[in-house]
């Protein structure tokens, strides 16, 4: 989706970002219909929230020396000229290009032709950061990164914030320093820092403002007619229908007749009585004793909890007989080699 299709105009723009992603493409292909060739993306916008905002997830700044890994110019080396947040991808020198055709109304200063070769961004995973390290005799060595990790920060003065120092992976003792940004000349509009910071206006009170009283009627015609909307005199539907106390929303019948039911519904019992019980279970006792299907008593004696099947009735009662057997040879084992005990002390005790 090209960058037209978002405006920062809240009445004649819409911002996609608020809608679903199903409309959101219905709009992308309805803003690419109504584009010319040459100025529709080969890459969609991303979402909002998956735009990368910090260096980290960049990994290279514009002024960095970067090494191409895939592509037409793969193994030769570049340099970042600028991001693209729309899509999360950069743009740099020498990169693929696409041959477009641009309009005349759209030409730029010093083009001479309607065809053009429109360098198309790269992606950070596809680019290693090359960075120099001094050897031990003085000598500099370039090399590129191939995995970068983020760890500590520190006060960029030229950044004016934060930033996270840029290591190798495997060999964090080597730091790629950000490149630095490209110096904004001032103009004749400018104003320096000094001037900026210096403080001007100190409040008399925290509870009266400083400025004049009529100053609000001083800030529209006096013959407006229409009334701004903070400084209306009178009431709207809306206004009037906070301030009055909300009308009952059923009738004084409905609500009669609720209370009655209620009334109902609590002097029915929520547990059977004892009788009720009782007479219950005569009956269901009653019934399965004049019961003469044998498979549904077969069945019904099946549901009773304390049933046991016969296959695991007869392994039960396997184990028990097995249990007993073990305990009977262990018995005959100890008056076995207590007797054999006993004989060998006699026998020592006569020779």
């Amino acid at each position: 989706m090209s960058s037209l299709a978002k405006s920062n105009s809240k009445r004649y723009g819409r911002e996609l970002s608020r809608y679903p992603h199903y409309i959101r493409k219905m709009f992308e292909q309805m803003q690419e219909r109504s584009q010319l060739p040459a100025f529709r993306s080969p890459f969609r916008q991303v979402d909002s929230k998956q735009r990368y905002i910090k260096p980290q997830q960049w990994g290279v700044q514009p002024g960095d020396t970067v090494l191409i890994t895939k592509g037409k110019y793969a193994g030769s080396t570049s340099k970042v000229v600028a991001l693209q947040n729309e899509t999360n991808r950069v743009f740099i020198e020498h990169s693929e290009t696409k041959r477009v055709v641009v309009p005349k109304e759209f030409w730029q200063p010093g083009q001479t032709s309607h065809i053009i070769d429109y360098p198309l961004p790269v992606h950070p995973k596809d680019l290693k950061v090359v960075g120099t390290i001094v050897n031990e005799d003085g000598t500099e060595k370039k090399i590129a990164a191939d995995k970068l990790v983020f760890k500590g920060e520190y006060w960029d003065e030229d950044y004016k914030k934060m930033m996270p120092y840029r290591r190798v992976k495997y060999n964090e003792n080597i730091i790629i320093p950000w490149p630095r940004p490209e110096p904004v000349e001032d103009c004749e509009y400018s104003t320096s820092e000094e001037l900026v910071e210096e403080r001007t206006f100190f409040p008399n009170s925290i509870v009266f403002s400083d400025s004049p009283v009529d100053l609000l009627k001083s800030m529209r015609h006096p013959l407006m007619k229409r009334p701004y909307k903070w400084n209306k005199q009178y009431l709207t539907k809306s206004d009037v229908k906070r301030l009055v106390p909300p009308s009952p929303i059923l009738s004084e019948a409905k609500l009669a007749g609720r209370a009655e039911r209620e009334q109902i519904r609590e002097s029915l019992p929520t547990s059977p009585s004892p009788e009720t019980i009782n007479l219950v279970g005569d009956k269901v006792a009653q019934y399965l004793n004049n019961m003469n299907d044998e498979r549904l008593a077969k069945y019904i004696n099946k549901m009773d909890p304390t049933y046991i099947k016969p296959s695991v009735a007869i392994k039960e009662a396997q184990k028990k007989l097995y249990d007993e057997k073990v305990r009977e040879n262990q018995e005959m084992n100890k008056i076995k080699s207590y007797v054999i005990a006993k004989y060998k002390t006699r026998r020592i005790t006569k020779n």
